[in-house]
């Protein structure tokens, strides 16, 4: 792991040999403990590229450069790097539309509080400002998406600013730094490009103040209907244990948000699900019935803080960043701290006693009564049965990573989660494409585990192109996608809230549809022909699973398959994702009936 401390400089250490930028920043990335860079080449980049061929060929240590076939998928795969390991990400592309193109994956990052830095090429000192060729502004691009950035314009502050990115990436509330290096600062020589740099401003580690954290402990002890609400935050300060620990010597109810599935067992006997616009039945009237809302290390984001969120209920919010409490739903108790560090405190005291028995008796009564579940019969694929057969067949032990739909919500409920960085995808920002190249960083994170990418044929069709990438790098992910020809979860808006009417939602039409036509549910043409991909990316095998009886040995195939899978996975078109809390709805307008 990072060690995550400032250096300082050695007044007596001897002078050291000139060195080009690009072999400095290696010679960082490698002290720095960085296996894999994900990325893509390019002109402003070529001195670093030069720099690990030369070390490759002479068999020094250097990082293993993956080659993926669009910068937006670098990005990515550097993310599910980060999410599967705790580790941070690292991605280099070049200038310009190669800089750009990590737009999309530096504010994914952002939003999800991902360790990654992200290393972009620009033109030379002497163009800047003058609309050189593959010349963008990045740091004042990614300002607003980034936890920091640098513009790197001499070689003798390639060392220090590297060391502070990761520094930054990876403390406090971590989070995606941006290092933009101009060419002249690699091919550059110094014999000061090591040296530390001081970095003002940033404070990241802190006392939790105890008396303030007592004060809510006793506040929860006098709830008669108290619920934890625990989510990435317990993940990313590697509390799970203790998250664990607490919940059960005080005998409290949890729900887990969208970002910290996984922190608790989905089968630990006080787990109500996850809340939010397709959150649980049990985890919602939970929140909506509670007294005593304790959130720990997670947003009051706005698909779980919906309309009347929290009135008249108690509310404590714990989490590492002051800037994040009391900015969307005011809180009673307030905390600044480590979420392990809360939950470490709290597991040593003793508890109070509170009796919260006929509480915990209507909250299991809601989960029996209304767990998630789907009509059956048919001959149409479910696909929720889908996926509680593969959690089934992989022993609740892969690593998922999804894209973004219908396929997401139904991956969230019903595979069988049982320990933290199990989980993995896109929630802040909601990244169509995010599946597929978080998928290949995951297998480089954990070549140990399984990894599955359950994706929707609208999600898989934006990063298409990273089969390239596993095919050439024989990288084993089973791909299973959830085809119903339909950009699913606007379709369901549209079917709800929009009288039914298709828009550019149907995947399958042609130019020879009637324009007019708004149901299409028994269209099945393929486009494109998933089952053919094994013919253009070699070493991947490809299953098509069109019915209910064809599940089991369907996945069995592609699991018993030694290396890359994609699986063509014909589910019901229109089946929908419940339950639902309707646009602007509250807890209780919550839509659970499955007519």
């Amino acid at each position: 792991m990072l060690d995550l401390t400032q250096s300082e400089a050695d007044p007596i250490a001897p002078p050291l040999p000139d060195k080009t930028g690009a072999e400095i920043v290696l010679d960082v990335l490698n002290e720095l403990g960085v296996e894999y860079i994900f990325g893509h080449t390019g002109g402003a980049i070529i001195p670093l590229h030069a720099e690990m061929n030369l070390r490759m060929r002479q068999g020094r240590k250097t990082p293993r450069f993956i080659l993926c076939r669009q910068e937006d998928g670098a990005g990515h795969a550097a993310e599910g790097y980060a999410r599967a390991s705790g580790r941070i990400g690292v991605a280099l592309v070049t200038s310009g539309p190669g800089a750009t193109n990590l737009v999309t994956p530096i504010a994914d990052a952002y939003k999800d509080s991902v360790p990654c830095v992200f290393i972009t090429g620009q033109v030379p000192v002497s163009m800047l400002g003058k609309d050189a060729f593959q010349e963008v502004d990045m740091v004042g691009i990614t300002r607003s998406i980034s936890k920091h950035n640098y513009l790197v314009r001499d070689t003798d502050d390639l060392g220090g600013v590297l060391r502070q990115a990761f520094f930054i990436a990876g403390s406090g509330r971590p989070g995606p730094v941006v290092v933009d290096i101009c060419k002249n600062a690699l091919v550059g020589q110094s014999a000061q490009g090591h040296k530390p740099r001081r970095l003002r401003g940033y404070h990241p580690q802190f006392t939790m103040h105890r008396p303030t954290a007592d004060r809510l402990l006793a506040a929860l002890a006098q709830a008669r209907r108290p619920v934890v609400m625990a989510g990435g935050g317990v993940i990313s300060s590697e509390a799970s244990a203790e998250l664990r620990r607490f919940v059960d010597q005080y005998r409290l109810p949890i729900t887990l948000t969208f970002m910290g599935l996984g922190a608790v067992p989905h089968d630990h006997p006080l787990f109500l699900g996850m809340p939010g616009m397709h959150g649980t039945v049990a985890a919602n009237r939970a929140l909506r019935d509670a007294d005593f809302i304790l959130n720990i290390g997670a947003r009051f984001d706005d698909r779980v803080a919906v309309r009347e969120f929290g009135h008249r209920i108690t509310l404590a919010h714990v989490d590492i960043d002051a800037t994040e409490i009391n900015k969307a739903v005011p809180v009673e108790y307030a905390l600044r701290a480590n979420a392990r560090d809360f939950l470490f405190h709290a597991s040593h005291r003793e508890p109070a006693g509170a009796d919260w028995g006929e509480w915990l008796a209507t909250l299991r009564a809601w989960k029996e009564e209304h767990a998630p579940s789907y009509r059956t019969g048919g001959n149409c694929i479910k696909p929720q049965q889908f996926i509680e057969e593969l959690s089934r067949l992989t022993h609740q032990t892969s690593l998922v990573v999804t894209g973004v739909g219908q396929h997401q919500m139904w991956a969230a409920l019903f595979y069988n989660y049982q320990e933290p960085r199990q989980w993995i995808s896109s929630g802040g920002l909601g990244t169509m494409g995010f599946g597929l190249p978080a998928a290949i960083g995951a297998c480089y994170a954990r070549p140990d585990k399984t990894v599955l990418c359950i994706d929707g044929d609208g999600s898989f069709q934006m990063n298409l192109q990273e089969l390239a990438t596993i095919a050439a790098n024989r990288i084993p992910v089973k791909v299973f996608i959830l085809n119903n020809g339909f950009l699913g979860m606007v379709r369901q808006w549209e079917d709800m809230f929009n009288e039914g009417h298709h828009y550019e939602t149907c995947l399958v039409r042609t130019a020879e549809c009637d324009p007019a036509c708004i149901e299409g549910k028994e269209c099945r043409t393929p486009n494109p022909n998933y089952l053919n991909l094994n013919r253009v990316f070699p070493g991947i095998e490809t299953v098509r699973i069109t019915h209910p009886p064809e599940i089991r040995e369907g996945i069995e195939r592609a699991l018993a398959y030694d290396g890359p899978c994609v699986v063509d996975v014909w589910v019901e078109r229109t089946e929908d994702v419940k339950p639902m809390i309707p646009p602007g709805g509250r807890l209780a307008d919550m839509i659970h009936t499955l007519e």
